[in-house]
This record gives structure tokens, sequence and C-alpha cells, in this order.
């Protein structure tokens, strides 16, 4: 017989009062109940508030779609995508808000998600406004109780990288359009030598296409045998920066078995790094370019050593020519101041002809030597100080008889301050007599040449201005060459010989100085030149 200890006692009791709460027990365990309850509902609505306020304000679109492509879920965030509100969207096949084109493609990227492929995809959507937009998707299925219950996924608005994209891809487009559009090679190499990039030309001119010819070795299809590894070890040296890259040199490269001569530009590419990954090179074709160089060369070696000998005779024939004509002047002075003997009228009549002649042959023998010598080089200028006021005397005193003869006011006009000019005094009066003769000489009957010496700084300004027959604006530059006067019809009115003003022009820029004409036909003309008088180096 089992003895009941007072231990067994306490726990029946206690047991009976579980399975029969008083009432005051059962409303306690109620009222603990409730509080565990409010806490609990409290605290999912915590966190559902929690989640609902970021799946709310995300910028991306959350979504669930069931097994018949129907929206049943979706965030606030569609509304910036597509214009539509979350109501307009749920319960909508998603169909409808995809570019007709892209739903084949997106079709076979879902099947391939429910297969358990993650496959993320781009598409065009429809906006409410018509529209066209870019989303990007990536999405998982959904499977309860090994179940396929729809699809959930993240749609992203992709509109602005689309935007840039279109624009890079316009730039890329742009720049090859420029590249091809340039007659010369564009030529990009990695360190290998390896063609990176060429453009329409040089593809054109290896009679290649472009995919053909990337990554072939540039040097293999280019450099002529003889010199071909010799030009790919300096390159690799140069990859290694052991030589110094040529912004510019020119090179021979073969192209269908022809040897052509190419100028090229190049510059180093580099990484973020500075290290060295390539050249980018341009390339002209400059063979027919140095080919006429060197018939130019040759030409001109010609032309010059034709000069040399055209002045030489010109020279020597000059000084044969003078000594003669000399004498024939000579004498026919002493003719006509009847040395030997007395002239009728009619003989010194002929002896003015002879003398006047031969000062006309003279004066073209001797501006022929001139140019000779200016042409060798063999005129050195004799600067020296000497008295501007003497020298202009001395040119007055010279031209005015020539000038009275045709009734012509001759006046000169030296500032007060010019005293002393540092210049080669000979080649000044030369050029100063010839500018006035010349003057003169086209000058009509009672017109008026007017000559000014002005000084601005350590530039001695000289003016020679006529009221004569003008020259043509056409015709100015045919002054200055030799032998030259502006047509047949002035040759036969005025003595000359083409040579005065060549002269002029070969002294002023021997003196480092500068001519220059104005003149208006039947008004006129202003020869004006200036040379530097400071005897400061």
């Amino acid at each position: 017989m089992k003895m009941i200890t007072e231990n067994d006692k306490t726990v029946a009791e206690n047991e009976n009062k579980a399975r029969n709460p008083t009432r005051k027990e059962l409303k306690e365990r109620i009222a603990e109940l409730e509080k565990q309850l409010e806490v609990s509902q409290s605290r999912s609505e915590e966190i559902e508030e929690f989640y609902s306020d970021r799946l709310n304000n995300l910028n991306d679109v959350l979504f669930a779609v069931d097994t018949g492509g129907y929206f049943t879920y979706i965030n606030p965030a569609i509304k910036n995508i597509t214009g539509y509100d979350v109501e307009e969207v749920l319960g909508t096949h998603f169909t409808r808000h995809v570019h007709p084109d892209d739903i084949p493609g997106l079709l076979e990227d879902i099947e391939k998600t429910v297969s358990g492929e993650h496959k993320p995809y781009m598409f065009r959507i429809v906006k409410k406004d018509g529209t066209i937009s870019y989303v990007h998707t990536t999405s998982r299925p959904i499977i309860k109780n090994g179940e396929f219950k729809g699809i959930n996924g993240l749609m992203v608005d992709i509109a602005r990288l689309k935007h840039v994209e279109f624009k890079l891809k316009e730039e890329r487009d742009r720049a090859q359009k420029y590249l091809d559009i340039v007659g010369v090679i564009i030529l990009v190499t990695d360190r290998e030598g390896k063609i990176k990039l060429i453009n329409k030309k040089g593809c054109e001119l290896f009679g290649q296409k472009e995919q053909e010819l990337i990554s072939k070795n540039w040097f293999d299809i280019s450099s002529p045998e003889e010199s071909r590894e010799g030009t790919k070890s300096d390159y690799s040296k140069l990859m290694g920066g052991k030589v110094t890259l040529k912004p510019y040199f020119e090179g021979n490269i073969k192209i269908k078995d022809e040897s052509r001569i190419f100028g090229w530009h190049n510059i180093l590419l580099r990484d973020e790094n500075g290290e060295i990954t390539g050249v980018l090179s341009s390339g002209n074709d400059i063979t027919e370019m140095k080919t006429a160089e060197k018939a130019l060369v040759f030409a001109k070696l010609i032309t010059e050593n034709a000069n040399r000998t055209k002045r030489q005779f010109l020279s020597n024939v000059s000084h044969e020519l003078r000594t003669p004509l000399n004498l024939i002047i000579g004498y026919s002075d002493l003719l006509h101041e009847d040395y030997l003997g007395e002239t009728n009228d009619g003989q010194k009549q002929y002896l003015d002809v002879i003398k006047r002649s031969g000062n006309r042959l003279l004066l073209l023998i001797n501006s022929m030597i001139e140019l000779s010598a200016a042409g060798e080089g063999k005129i050195e200028l004799d600067r020296k100080n000497f008295s501007a006021p003497v020298i202009i005397e001395d040119i007055k005193n010279s031209t005015l008889p020539m000038a009275k003869k045709k009734h012509i006011e001759l006046s000169f006009e030296l500032e007060d301050d010019i005293r002393t000019i540092y210049a080669d005094k000979n080649k000044i009066k030369t050029v100063l007599y010839n500018l006035i003769n010349n003057a003169i000489k086209f000058t009509p009957d009672y017109g008026d040449i007017k000559v000014s010496i002005l000084k601005e700084g350590e530039v001695l300004k000289i003016s020679v201005k006529d009221t004569g027959i003008g020259i043509e604006k056409d015709d100015i530059n045919r002054l200055f060459q030799p032998f030259t006067q502006i047509d047949s019809e002035l040759n036969r009115r005025f003595e000359g010989v083409g040579l005065g003003l060549m002269i002029v022009k070969e002294f002023v820029e021997m003196h480092g100085g500068k001519i220059q004409i104005e003149s208006e036909i039947d008004k006129g003309s202003e020869f004006t030149f200036t040379i530097p008088i400071s005897n400061k180096e």
C-alpha cells in the first residue's frame, strides 16, 4: 500500500487549481494575454509601417505578377516611371505597358527566369502620355510548396542612362565620321604594335576591311621587309620609355607591293597611371610632294645657275661696252666744243644727238652693272654719318635744270631737326635722284613735284609727290621689275630703260627699309620710302 506524503498533496492541489481556476485567476490570465496580443500587434504594425514606408519611398519599382502575367503588387514608384497610379496598374497584364516590338524578346527572357536562370533584361515601356522610355528589370520566380506562383521583380528607370548612351553613340559616330572623312590614315597601335583603330582611308589604302586589319601587327603589313625588324625594335624601345617619340617624322611604308612616303604626326597614349599604352598617329601620303620638292630644288638650281650666267654675261658685256662708249661721248664733246675746229649748227645738232644717246646708253650700262653686282651680293652698304642738308642741296642742283626745261615747280621740304643721317650716302643720293628724275619724266609741262623729308623716331621718311600721268593700281607691282615700263606707248613717249625703280627698291631694302606707292590716273603719284637711320646695331 502506497504512502501519500504532504508534498504529494500540495502538487495535487495545484493541479486541481490549474484545471479549475477561480474566476479571479481567469480574469488575470485573460488580461495578461490581451496585453501580450496588443504588444504583438503593435510590433507587427511597426514592422509593417517600416517596410511600407521604405517600399513606398523607393525610386525603383517593386512588382509581383501572378502566373497569368497580371500585376498583384506594385509600389508607388510606378507613377514616376510610367505616369500611372498604383490602382491603374494593379490587375492589368504586364504586356499592356511594354512596347509591342519588345514583347517577344521579353517573353523569352521571362521563360528563362521561370526555368531558374537569372536573366536581367532591358526593354521599352509605353508611358501614360504615350511617350517611350527605357527600363531595366531583374526578377525571380515565386515558388511556394514546390509550386510556381508568379514572379517578383525590381524595375529601374534607365531613360537618362539611355539618353547618355545615345549621346555617346552620336559622339562616337560623329568622331568616326570625322576619322573616315579625312584624307589621311588615322591609326592607333598598342604596346605590341597591333592595330587597335584604323579609319576608312587606311582600310582603302591597304585594300582590306576594318575587321580584317584590327589586331594585325602594323609593322608586319606596312614596313618594308629590309627595315621591318629594326622598326619593330625601335617601337619596342619606345614602349619601354627608352627612346623619345618624334612628334613628326617621314618614312616609307609598303602598300600593295608599292613603297610610298608618308609623313606621320604622332602622340603617345597613356592610361590613368601614366603608363604608355600605345601610339596615336595620322599619316599623309607625301610621295608626290617629295617628288615635286626634288624637282623644284633641281629647277631652282638650274634657274640660279642661269641667272648667275646671265648676270655674269651682262656684267662682262657692260664693262666691255663702257670703255668705248666713254670714248664716243668724250670725243663728241670735244667736237661739239670746237676743240678740233669750228663746227656748224647742223653738225652740232648731230653731235647733241650722239651725246644724248651715248649718255642714255651709259646710264643703261651703269644700271645693268649695279643690278648685276646686287644680284651677286657684291654690293655692300657703306653706312656713315653725313649731312642731310648738303645731300639735299646736291640733289636739288642736279634735278632743278631738268625740271625748269618743262616749267615744273620742284620744291624740297626738309624738317629743321634733320641734320645728320646714318646711311649709305651714295645709295640714298641714287634713290632720290632716280625718284625725282622719274617724277619729272612723267609729269607734264607746268606741273608740280614736292619732295618731303621727315623724321619719325629713328626712321627717315622721304616722299616724292608729283602731278603726273598716274599709274593704274594693277600696274603698280610691275614698276619694280627690271627693263619694264607700263606699256610700249610710254616707252616711245618717255626715254628710259626701266631699271631706275628696280635700283631704288634694291637700295631701299638693302637699308632694311620699305617703299610704297599711291597713285591715281591723270592726278599724279606719290612714292614714299622709309629707312632706319640710327647707328644702333
